[in-house]
């Protein structure tokens, strides 16, 4: 209307004018032909004037401007609906989150808007909406949780940490992911877990008894076999060490007692093979320290693990 279109624009429009023209027109009977000719013929008697092929010629230009004008905007608004639905609902009304931390030697479970329990781990944190809604509902996570999703197989469940990306509908599983740790990893009980890794784009679908294992130093995404009872039982406080380094132990062990371990360098790569259950601090870690034949002390509020070293336990 203001001039203003380009060549290619035009050229555009008037190629989309011309398609109706090549339109055929649906056969009519006589009688209809001659009621359907009348009727135009008494529309364009009552509104012609003395330039009335100029004005026609731009009522139809308009026209088709006006429905090519309405085409590209409600193509925009679809296109844009879809793949901006949450966060145009977010800046219409937002959603309040709520961040849940677990201090050592504590254990957590709440139950999310949707109906997904979760059980956290000492030292965990958790923020998720205070309701789910748009595509898919989502959560992050840093440290240890369990998972027990309900099924919404229009809305997946994404639980995000630092290194990962897991993806279910309706499943049970457990994610480990504490910043500190050297390996990250993605336990399944019941259902399909989806797990990419956020670095580097690597993928893998679970189901029961296998894990993925993301170690931090290499950016490398793994897939194996689990079991998974061990994998939750700490859940029940029971700890199951599979060839870990007294290292990781030792971090564990920190969550779960509330307290500070200073480990001698020499011990830091003990392999150990263990399982911890409820006993009192000092009697875990004096039948731990006595199995590689180190030492224990404690000063103050911190417990010192010192010896020559050890091959496994």
């Amino acid at each position: 209307m203001n001039n203003q279109t380009t060549q290619e624009e035009n050229e555009l429009l008037k190629a989309y004018d011309d398609s109706f023209d090549k339109e055929s027109a649906p056969e009519l009977s006589e009688n209809s032909k001659e009621k359907l000719e009348s009727e135009i013929f008494q529309k364009i008697t009552s509104r012609i004037q003395k330039d009335r092929e100029k004005k026609i010629i731009r009522q139809v230009q308009f026209r088709t401007l006006l429905m090519a004008a309405s085409i590209v905007l409600a193509l925009g608004i679809g296109w844009l609906s879809y793949t901006q639905w949450d966060s145009i609902l977010n800046l219409v009304s937002p959603v309040e989150y709520t961040e849940l931390q677990v201090p050592s030697g504590k254990l957590s479970k709440i139950t999310l808007a949707d109906g997904t329990q979760v059980t956290l781990n000492a030292g965990s944190k958790l923020r998720y909406p205070n309701k789910f809604r748009g595509t898919r509902r989502e959560v992050r996570l840093e440290g240890e949780g369990f998972f027990e999703v309900t099924k919404r197989s229009d809305q997946p469940f994404v639980v995000r940490t630092d290194q990962l990306h897991i993806q279910v509908l309706g499943t049970s599983f457990n994610v480990r992911s504490y910043r500190e740790d050297t390996r990250m990893e993605v336990s399944v009980v019941t259902g399909k877990v989806s797990v990419d890794s956020n670095e580097k784009g690597q993928s893998v679908l679970l189901t029961p008894q296998q894990k993925a294992s993301y170690t931090v130093a290499t950016g490398k995404l793994e897939k194996g076999e689990c079991d998974s009872t061990d994998e939750i039982a700490w859940q029940n406080g029971i700890l199951n060490f599979r060839n870990n380094s007294m290292r990781e132990v030792a971090r564990v062990l920190e969550r779960k007692f509330a307290i500070n371990i200073q480990l001698d360098a020499k011990m830091e790569n003990c392999n150990v093979y263990a399982q911890i259950g409820n006993e009192p601090v000092d009697l875990t870690l004096k039948a731990l320290t006595r199995l590689m034949d180190a030492k224990l002390k404690k000063i103050d509020d911190t417990y010192h693990i010192t010896g020559a070293g050890c091959t496994s336990i």
